[in-house]
């Protein structure tokens, strides 16, 4: 019989969080980048397309989909990994296409390249699994695998993409994506090793900084990047 969930995973698993909570978020991450001046209309459009995609996301992933009820094969399993890979996208074709003055300049080539970059951690994920025991083979491993590897990933661009070197403010931003990665990453790992129900509680947090908090995070640093004496 299975453990009675505790007060933090109930909330983590309900409407209030998913998909309440991270609407708010959004709201709020937008709200953050149409305050922001400087920022460039390039990034500002972005921006708000990305509160639109968090919106989707918080509403067609959640458990109970309002509107539409419970999500069945194949799409409970489809929906969920487009948006997880959509989501890795917003940061990578910022890091192809971002301009050191803050605009966004995306040309095929630049999505060419992002969606290549997005393709490397769901695939080498699927890879370390597949190589663990049986007895490891199961959701949460996989969700803390993914986490590691895209920290890792994260890292390694924000030190050695050319682009990343040559548009400073996507450093920081490399950073802002490291963070909730690394969160998410230790409330699994919580849970993993201790099956404490604060591991639930801790990953509301990773999840309202990548919902909402991105968007803000990009429209932030790129405002002021374009706010530099020297941007064009």
């Amino acid at each position: 019989m299975a453990a009675e969930a505790g007060f933090f995973e109930a909330f983590y698993d309900s409407a209030w969080q998913h998909p309440w909570v991270l609407w708010a978020a959004a709201v709020a991450g937008v709200a953050i980048a149409l305050s922001q001046a400087r920022l460039h209309p390039t990034l500002r459009r972005y921006v708000l397309a990305l509160g639109v995609l968090s919106a989707l996301d918080a509403w067609l992933t959640s458990s109970h989909v309002y509107g539409l009820g419970a999500k069945s094969a194949p799409w409970d399993g489809l929906v969920p990994l487009f948006f997880v890979l959509a989501g890795d996208f917003r940061y990578l074709l910022l890091v192809v296409a971002g301009t050191p003055d803050g605009r966004l300049a995306a040309g095929a080539r630049d999505v060419a390249a992002a969606l290549g970059l997005t393709v490397i951690v769901p695939a080498a994920s699927q890879l370390v699994l597949w190589s663990l025991p049986e007895a490891w083979s199961s959701p949460r491993v996989l969700f803390l695998v993914y986490e590691v590897m895209f920290f890792a990933l994260a890292g390694v661009l924000a030190r050695s993409h050319a682009n990343v070197q040559r548009a400073r403010w996507l450093r920081p931003l490399s950073r802002y994506v490291q963070v909730y990665y690394g969160l998410w990453a230790t409330a699994d790992l919580i849970i993993l090793a201790t099956g404490s129900d604060l591991g639930f509680a801790l990953r509301v947090v990773p999840n309202v900084l990548y919902y909402g908090g991105l968007i803000g995070a990009i429209a932030w640093f790129g405002a002021r990047a374009n706010a530099e004496p020297d941007a064009a």
